[in-house]
């Protein structure tokens, strides 16, 4: 059986995780329990990341939310996916209302590259419907980029 990790080497852990990506203090603090086991210093260690400004979930919140926007996904999904992660719903609320994005026009930019016609049939309405509230986007911003002219 190995020896137990030592604070030092859990810190090296988590910055090593943090050096990949960042991540939510949930997020990493779930990675590392996977990894190790419940370790009787993760709780300092996860202080000793904050202290540090080596996890700040509000900067994580805004960095996720303008990385999704460029993939071209709606707040509803952006929401969930920061939930999942543990950022507090004030966090993912101020950072979506600083992304100062047109809801409207991103579903309707996300249709355009997706499908090169307006839908002509019911049938097709509702796949491309469908695909737009997959992505994220609320029944009204989704019925609005299906029922945009080409000019608009």
């Amino acid at each position: 059986m190995s020896e137990p990790l030592t604070e030092a080497e859990l810190r090296q852990r988590a910055v090593g995780l943090l050096a990949r990506r960042d991540h939510a203090r949930r997020e990493l603090e779930t990675k590392l329990r996977y990894k190790v086991g419940e370790h009787p210093d993760l709780p300092a260690v996860m202080a000793w990341c904050e202290e540090h400004g080596f996890i700040d979930d509000r900067r994580f919140a805004g960095f996720f939310v303008r990385s999704r926007i460029e993939r071209g996904q709606g707040a509803l999904r952006i929401r969930q996916e920061l939930q999942q992660r543990g950022v507090a719903s004030e966090l993912t609320d101020r950072a979506l209302a600083e992304a100062e994005v047109d809801w409207f026009e991103l579903a309707r930019e996300v249709r355009a590259r997706r499908f090169r016609h307006y839908p002509t049939d019911q049938k097709e309405k509702a796949r491309q419907l469908r695909f737009l509230q997959g992505r994220g986007f609320d029944a009204e911003q989704s019925f609005a980029a299906l029922d945009s002219t080409p000019e608009e």
